[in-house]
């Protein structure tokens, strides 16, 4: 009986030593911890969700950016560039003056009637014979007659140019209009500052030849008054002149006394 009871209280001792004990502290703090993690790697994936949602705004911006922008090189192949020739930038029209002078005939502006304006200018004498005019005192006339026609080739030719830019100018103030990126209405822009200038151009070509004309017609009547005073100096230094040698002339002379 004593010996059963003795293993009674010997087999549970032994069969408890075989198992782990429960540390119920540790396990809680180590799910606490777990927690935490958990908690962490949540809070960094909707941090990491943020900035991926950032980046793609940003992407998305750039590539609104670029489609409004355009590609300069695509923008560029779209603008027609009509009217833009160097070839036209260098153009003469009308005669420079040197050429101008040389083709002058002194006396041609005697017979000229602007296309039916004036009357010719009589050349015959009352004696029925032809009258020789002096061709400097006319030539100052000719070359006014010869700016003015040069003014008028200078409005034609230039007329068609105008025109040209005009068009071309209406037409790219459309295109503008409708443009589709920043690209392409920066380089229409462009194109409108370069037929402006043009067109300024062709614009300032007139006003130049019509400037020619008026200065001719300044530097006629100048010369004219000039002429005038000129004449009445002359005139007087004539009469002073003429005035001494009468007087010496009559100093001269010895009137006879007679005697009573």
């Amino acid at each position: 009986m004593k010996t059963y009871l003795l293993l009674l209280f010997l087999v549970p001792v032994a069969a408890f030593g075989q198992y782990p004990v429960f540390d119920g502290a540790n396990l809680a703090n180590n799910q606490s911890a777990h927690a935490e993690d958990i908690a962490k790697w949540v809070q960094s994936i909707a941090q990491l969700k943020t900035q991926i949602d950032q980046l793609n705004q940003q992407i998305s911006i750039q590539s609104d950016l670029r489609q409004w922008q355009g590609d300069p090189v695509e923008a560029g192949a779209k603008v027609v560039l009509v009217g833009l020739g160097q070839q036209d930038l260098a153009q003469q029209y009308g005669q420079i003056k040197t050429v101008l002078l040389s083709l002058v005939n002194s006396v041609a502006s005697l017979t000229n009637t602007g296309q039916g304006t004036y009357r010719p200018i009589n050349d015959v004498d009352l004696s029925g014979n032809a009258f020789q005019p002096d061709p400097l005192t006319h030539r100052r006339y000719s070359v006014l007659d010869a700016a003015q026609a040069n003014s008028d080739q200078v409005t034609d030719e230039t007329k068609a140019r105008e025109d040209i830019l005009q068009a071309d100018i209406a037409a790219t103030l459309a295109q503008l209009a409708t443009a589709s990126t920043d690209a392409e209405a920066q380089k229409l822009t462009a194109k409108l500052i370069v037929l402006n200038g043009q067109l300024a151009q062709v614009e300032a070509t007139q006003k130049r030849e019509a400037d020619a004309v008026t200065l001719q017609k300044v530097a006629n009547d100048s010369r004219k008054d000039e002429e005038i005073q000129a004449a009445a100096e002359l005139e007087m230094q004539d009469d002073y002149l003429a005035n001494q040698r009468v007087t010496a002339y009559m100093h001269t002379i010895k009137l006879r006394t007679t005697t009573p």
